[in-house]
């Protein structure tokens, strides 16, 4: 503080300026909740709202926690090839309509899929947010397409590996880093999936995928911005409280084993210069905030 008052007294004009900025902190702290607020609806579905009042904007996002670690050898990359078909439709919202509804709202939306989870969002005014939680709702519960449009996504998916990994030395070198760093875990596997898998993938891997993950107690919403928490939270159960229950299958360990040596791999492909990177395994803590005697382990 000592710095604060010296340029107050020497300075009238960083006076107005530092008092300026404090004023705007101070609006702006006012205008957010301190902290996040989580709930539970009734089918086990989580919902987090943070309250942003300083502009008339809300972002609503559904976390499915499932990602490519959930996949098994044979298909993989049908984590992300789902996210792609959850904008086919459903039974009440014809494809494509998803995205025309969101953006005739003055909203923008998209997806995505890593290891660990999917996620999809859309940014909307505030006032529009029954309508996108509705909609989001109806797809996570009712995703529907014909056979003939998942050959035809599927070929998108198979484009998109040869762009950003086949046609790409660093990302192949990545790659091939993940295969052979990771032994037992689930994270040798790229989220794009290998491609003779995506030759070989069908829509039932796809669907049964959907049916065993996606499922209220494996989900996540996530609604920040200008709204009232309560008003969310009903908005909520109408929505996604409504979707049956589901069961959520069992994931067992899948723990890497302790690597005894050094691994190396050498990748050549067409490039304009040499490139190294030496990756190495990291420890987690098993909780947020372990105490000092929780045990790590090893992605």
């Amino acid at each position: 503080m000592k710095p604060f008052f010296l340029l107050f007294f020497r300075s009238p004009v960083l006076c107005l300026l530092g008092l300026g900025l404090a004023l705007t902190q101070f609006s702006a702290h006012a205008q957010t909740s301190p902290e996040a607020q989580q709930f539970t609806l009734s089918n086990g579905m989580t919902l987090i709202v943070k309250v942003d009042k300083r502009a008339p904007t809300a972002v609503h996002m559904l976390w499915v926690r499932v990602g490519s670690m959930d996949e098994v050898d044979g298909v993989s990359g049908v984590a992300h090839v789902l996210e792609h078909m959850l904008f086919k439709g459903t039974a009440t919202v014809k494809q494509g309509e998803f995205s025309r509804r969101v953006a005739a709202l003055g909203g923008r939306e998209n997806a995505f899929t890593n290891k660990d989870y999917t996620g999809y969002y859309q940014q909307i005014p505030a006032k529009r947010l029954a309508e996108v939680m509705a909609l989001e709702a109806d797809r996570f519960a009712h995703n529907q397409w014909p056979d003939a449009e998942f050959v035809k996504e599927l070929e998108v998916v198979k484009e998109e590996r040869r762009l950003r990994t086949e046609d790409s030395p660093r990302m192949m070198m990545y790659e091939q880093l993940s295969a052979t760093q990771f032994v037992a875990s689930p994270y040798r596997r790229p989220v794009i999936g290998w491609m003779n898998d995506l030759d070989a993938m069908t829509p039932q891997d796809a669907r049964d995928f959907y049916r065993r993950w996606y499922v209220p107690a494996n989900a996540s919403v996530v609604v920040v911005g200008d709204v009232d928490v309560a008003e969310v939270r009903r908005l909520a159960e109408t929505s996604y409280g409504q979707i049956p229950v589901g069961v959520l299958p069992a994931r067992k360990p899948r723990e890497e084993p302790v690597q005894t040596g050094t691994r190396r791999v050498l990748v050549k492909a067409p490039a304009d210069q040499a490139y190294i990177t030496c990756p190495g395994k990291c420890p987690t803590s098993l909780a947020l905030k372990p105490p000092r005697t929780t045990a790590m382990r090893w992605r």
